[in-house]
């Protein structure tokens, strides 16, 4: 309000303010809380609703409080003045005005909303959640606003699918609720370095990197360490999906069991070999070096790059490549834009690597290929190029997806098999 009836009942909410302060048991009012509707009306009456408004007349925000008022009652907590407030503070600063002084503090407006009457607490205390960081292993936990379903797992909250509680017997009558910002923030997959076993049974166990459950050989178990590491069960469902992961391109890796000296690099599943050289200078030495363990990193290493990754070495070779068949194809500019490889991911691959692949008398037998040349697709026996038929390729035969478009170059030098 704009008036002197107004200006009037600040003095009194003032004065009140202080006498509430010194002495709340004096005080006689019949409300101390009323809802965010009815605050509102109260400030739609007082303010059109404008609940940062300041014309200067000496009353601030959307319940119209003087500065001394708001100062008497611990506005300035929030704000240096009410219009600067949030929308909650000044109604929580306009509860304990209404706890002092009752509904005539806003002599016009507070009836009119009947404000003395609502008796409702505007902002009423959720329910408390625990921090899941503070859940022992093997706690299931859910959000109250959804169905999800999570175990906790070394600080992670691994989701369990409807076909884990059972073969996994998961009691969801024990499920702990936690606030749903914290549900959602929880890691998906255990830290790296975990090792995790089926949590409905099983000999098997693995070790999560990047989201990928490694499988750890019997050998292993022992030799490289992981038998004195914590073995954590998780969800059936999860651990299947994550034993078809691969580790991250980039991550760099070494045997767990510190034997060999030997580093690499992955990509696309495949372990590639960093040389002495290539270390420091390629700044492999920079990166989170991670152990694995020594069977399956064998194995990684005697993998091939995937058909159609697009590769160039680490180093200043401005060289790209496309892998076919374990070959690495260089491709010109030319090739690179006209085979459509650059709207693939450039990847990285040590120099010495790349070279040796570079090198390969042809790509390994079973490898199909495709050149601007021509429409055949060729597939690669003994190191020859033989053509292809139409009905070798549908729904449980070949793929044209398989197929690699290289250089004609390239097909060009593969000798044709004779029969």
């Amino acid at each position: 309000m704009r008036s002197a009836a107004r200006q009037k009942s600040a003095l009194a909410v003032t004065a009140a303010a202080l006498l509430a302060l010194a002495a709340p048991l004096l005080t006689t009012t019949e409300a101390a809380a009323a809802s965010v509707a009815t605050w509102d009306k109260v400030a739609q009456c007082e303010a059109s609703g404008n609940w940062s408004i300041n014309t200067g007349n000496g009353y601030y925000g959307g319940l119209q409080i003087s500065l001394s008022t708001w100062r008497s009652f611990g506005g300035t907590a929030y704000a240096s003045r009410p219009d600067l407030a949030t929308k909650q503070q000044q109604i929580l600063t306009g509860e304990k005005i209404l706890a002092g002084q009752g509904e005539g503090a806003w002599p016009s407006c507070g009836p009119a909303a009947h404000l003395g009457s609502d008796h409702t607490d505007p902002y009423p205390a959720g329910p408390s959640y625990p921090n899941p960081a503070s859940l022992p292993d093997g706690t299931l936990v859910k959000s109250p606003n959804g169905p999800e379903v999570k175990v906790m797992v070394s600080g992670s909250g691994v989701p369990v699918a409807g076909s884990d509680v059972a073969p996994d017997k998961y009691d969801l009558s024990k499920i702990v609720l936690i606030e749903d910002g914290a549900f959602r923030a929880l890691p998906s997959a255990p830290p790296a370095g975990t090792v995790v076993h089926d949590q409905a049974g099983g000999a098997a166990r693995y070790v999560v990197i990047d989201g990928a459950a490694l499988p750890i050989s019997a050998a292993d178990w022992t030799a490289d360490g992981y038998d004195r590491r914590a073995d954590m069960g998780v969800p059936t469902a999860w651990l299947q999906a994550a034993v078809q992961r691969t580790v991250n391109n980039g991550r760099v890796v070494m045997d767990q069991s510190g034997t060999d000296p030997a580093r690499y690099v992955m990509l696309g599943g495949a372990a590639l070999h960093i040389s002495a050289a290539e270390w420091t200078a390629n700044g492999y030495n920079t990166r989170t070096l991670m152990g694995v363990p020594g069977d399956w990193l064998h194995a990684a290493a005697a993998r091939q790059i995937g058909n159609g990754t697009i590769v160039k070495a680490a180093d200043a070779d401005p060289t790209v490549y496309v892998m076919a068949g374990g070959v690495a194809v260089p491709l010109t500019y030319a090739d690179y834009t006209g085979l459509g490889y650059d709207k693939r991911t450039l990847e990285q691959a040590p120099g010495e690597y790349l070279k040796a692949a570079a090198a390969k008398a042809a790509p390994v037998d079973g490898t199909m290929l495709l050149s601007p040349d021509s429409n055949t697709v060729w597939q690669v026996v003994g190191g020859r190029k033989k053509a292809m038929t139409a009905d070798q390729f549908g729904p449980g035969k070949l793929s044209f997806d398989d197929v690699v478009a290289v250089p004609t170059a390239f097909t060009a030098k593969l000798p044709t098999a004779t029969a």
